[in-house]
């Protein structure tokens, strides 16, 4: 089975190369994407850095707290970008590795497997960049609501206009908002898009680990299918101790792939965990800073959403990664070992042993990506968000 150039991955392979991220395309146009991604995520925050150095400056809080989301956003951005240039090998073993199990994968079952978590994660992550983008979307159009509300309910006096972020470019912000709206429409959603796709590269990687581990479990759950007199029919024997042996090595890849996805991710995972919880906690404030202001509210609304989202997509992938790989314990030992031949119980040990503690993807190496991180992550943005509302 040639996994690289089934449909999800055909189209990954679009979005990444447009990202400089995909290994085989050609190097000079892979620093060329780069370049220009690069280029659009600094050009656009220079300037929200700036103004939060001001802010910080002339201790304004609530410019402060209105900076910190978009500044945030796009750290995470880069951070998420410079971890897969620093990480270019891991990340190229790793496609490497799925191009391999896919060339083993010669049996109907385990294809039709794959094929299914092939097609569920093509969904699921076509659904997080249109969300994601939908998101994106209605918070650029806040600037558009004052001009559709001078159409709708016009007043004596032009409505004022809505800027997407604080920013500081050394020239005069009325004068020059078309050319600033512009430039925020040709850069954020490239530091979207970075961000977006490096969450649906993670999916993509913890879905082919996932897709192995359920392998290897249907494997394991045929075992039971009758008991077997073994004494006396040696190919029986040997179709068993092959299938077995197979389950061993699939099971040892998987989790060898799942140790490298680890690695690859875990600092930045930490660091975007950490933006999570102030980004929620302080859009979670401003939109209440801003009840009174139907398309500011709007939009610090959206950006809350968007964090909230992000936050649950990662976590339940870290979710699906230790459910699989708990289920692989489960099948053997559900096996009827017992009615095996001695030779063949031997061969189930280490996949029991290695199964009984399930695979996870750490943020750190200290916190799991599961659902109960969301909802840790969740629980403490709302203290700090209670703590900080008190003290305005």
């Amino acid at each position: 089975m040639n996994i690289l150039y089934t449909q999800h991955y055909r189209e990954f392979r679009v979005a990444l190369s447009i990202l400089g991220q995909w290994p085989s395309q050609p190097p000079f146009q892979r620093y060329c994407a780069r370049f220009v991604v690069l280029l659009a995520i600094f050009s656009i925050i220079t300037p929200k850095i700036i103004k939060f150095v001001e802010c910080i400056r002339d201790v304004d809080l609530d410019n402060l707290i209105e900076c910190l989301p978009m500044v945030m956003l796009h750290l995470a951005s880069l951070c998420k970008y410079f971890n897969w240039i620093f990480n270019e090998k891991k990340v190229n073993n790793m496609l490497f590795l799925i191009d391999r199990d896919g060339q083993s994968l010669t049996v109907d079952q385990d294809i039709g497997i794959m094929n299914k978590w092939l097609e569920r994660i093509r969904k699921i992550t076509w659904s997080y960049t249109i969300s994601m983008f939908s998101i994106l979307a209605m918070y650029l159009a806040s600037p558009a609501v004052p001009k559709i509300l001078d159409i709708v309910a016009p007043l004596n006096e032009t409505r004022e206009k809505i800027f997407l972020y604080q920013t500081e470019y050394f020239v005069d912000q009325d004068e020059y908002y078309i050319h600033i709206l512009i430039h925020a429409y040709m850069t954020v959603p490239i530091s979207l898009g970075a961000l977006v796709y490096f969450d649906n590269m993670l999916a993509t990687n913890v879905a082919h680990a996932c897709a192995m581990f359920d392998i290897v479990s249907a494997y394991l759950g045929k075992l039971n299918y009758k008991k077997v007199n073994f004494e006396n029919d040696d190919d029986d024997l040997r179709k068993l101790h092959g299938k077995i042996c197979r389950c061993v090595d699939m099971h040892k890849n998987a989790l060898r792939f799942s140790r490298n996805l680890e690695s690859s991710v875990s600092f930045v995972l930490l660091l975007i965990l950490l933006f999570n919880l102030l980004i929620l906690t302080v859009t979670g404030m401003v939109t209440i800073m801003k009840l009174d202001q139907l398309s500011e509210g709007l939009k610090f609304a959206a950006f809350t959403l968007g964090a909230v989202f992000h936050l649950f997509y990662t976590s339940l992938h870290g979710q699906d990664l230790i459910q699989q790989s708990k289920k692989v314990f489960h099948a053997a030992y559900m096996s009827q070992w017992y009615n095996l031949p001695p030779q063949c119980q031997k061969l189930l040990i280490p996949i029991m042993m290695k199964s009984m503690m399930p695979c996870t993807v750490r943020a750190g190496k200290k916190f799991v990506l599961s659902m109960e991180t969301f909802s840790m992550v969740l629980q403490k943005s709302m203290s700090f968000f209670t703590v900080l509302s008190s003290t305005r």
